[in-house]
């Protein structure tokens, strides 16, 4: 039996525009990474999320980004570790302020994105996201993956909570492979992924060429894949059925220490 949480990325529509279902995904996750108004949303919606997170007894997070919402923050950006920093102290700032207005705890901050993509391969971009979360409130889990990040979180006294992925693949060398069309896939595939994850420690590269290693405690779900819903609900089903805990971050990253 293991001990794991599912975080998925919520609050990504912005004014008018909507992306995702957040009220029926909220009901099969215990964690929500919100976006803090970068790569998606915008003030009403942050408030919104932080809500309907509350209303759930859901986990909330700040989904960081690269300032870019016209390419949702899925672009390359050459920010030095101050500029990655103050970003992240901002974005962090902004969901923070709206969780303080709910009478609720910011628990957690995940990148997204290329933001995400860099940090995990890159120590500058590493350090200017954690020293943003040593800043801000020490206290907060950092939701990411990989020894680069792993070193810069050890070394400030942040505690890092080790994610994976299973309605997305990996390249051969350990790096996400991003489909932009978030076309349906298959339940069951999904939720074997995330058994490969929690009871074998990693997956199979997309082109089955390599063995990924992932020590993971916890797994992102998207609410933007085409049937996002049905693949978490799967997922959560499967590792329940055999004998794993699904429960909060908090808890997972407690119990690893």
């Amino acid at each position: 039996m293991a001990l794991v949480n599912l975080n998925a990325d919520m609050g990504e529509s912005f004014g008018r525009y909507r992306l995702g279902n957040d009220e029926a995904l909220i009901k099969h996750v215990l964690s929500a990474n919100i976006a803090c108004g970068y790569h998606a949303a915008d003030p009403g919606t942050i408030h919104a999320t932080v809500k309907l997170a509350k209303d759930h007894g859901v986990e909330i997070g700040a989904h960081v980004a690269y300032p870019d919402l016209a390419g949702f923050g899925r672009r390359k950006m050459g920010l030095s570790e101050q500029e990655v920093f103050e970003i992240t102290v901002y974005q962090i700032g902004a969901v923070k302020a709206f969780c303080a207005a709910e009478n609720v705890p910011l628990n957690h901050v995940k990148p997204h994105g290329e933001l995400y993509l860099a940090a995990a391969v890159d120590p500058e971009v590493a350090r200017g996201v954690v020293r943003a979360l040593k800043a801000v409130d020490d206290s907060l889990l950092l939701f990411l993956v990989g020894p680069i990040v792993d070193a810069a979180c050890r070394d400030l006294g942040i505690m890092m909570v080790n994610e994976g992925y299973v309605d997305l693949d990996y390249n051969p060398d350990g790096s996400l492979y991003l489909d932009k069309k978030r076309e349906a896939r298959d339940p069951a595939e999904v939720a074997r992924n995330a058994i490969s994850l929690v009871e074998e420690g990693g997956r199979l590269a997309l082109d089955g060429s390599s063995w990924i290693v992932l020590p993971t405690q916890t797994i992102c779900m998207h609410g933007d894949m085409a049937n996002g819903i049905e693949l978490a609900k799967k997922t959560r089903e499967e590792l329940q059925n055999r004998g794993h805990r699904v429960v909060k971050s908090r808890l997972v990253a407690l119990a690893s220490l």
